[in-house]
């Protein structure tokens, strides 16, 4: 019986003193059936950097302006129908 899906949606703004260690407690879990989503509001501080070098563990990931986290949440979740 395959695992289930585990989704994981990280909204985030100027974060990349935390975002690090975030994906990296994600993936330390080692749970192979993961959906890591990161929306990020257009930070200028080094988290895109950060995400383009785990975009290959991640389902998806975008930098642009929003409406705050819960706009951001949401964003994640319309990605994931």
């Amino acid at each position: 019986m395959p695992l289930p899906v585990i989704s994981i949606i990280i909204p985030s703004f100027r974060q990349a003193e935390f975002i690090e260690e975030t994906l990296a407690s994600i993936f330390a879990q080692d749970y192979p059936a993961l959906d890591v989503r990161v929306i990020d509001g257009g930070s200028n501080d080094g988290t895109v950097a950060i995400l383009q070098r785990h975009a290959a563990q991640l389902a998806h990931w975008e930098s642009v302006p929003d409406r705050g986290q819960t706009h951001a949440i949401n964003k994640g979740l319309a990605g994931m129908r």
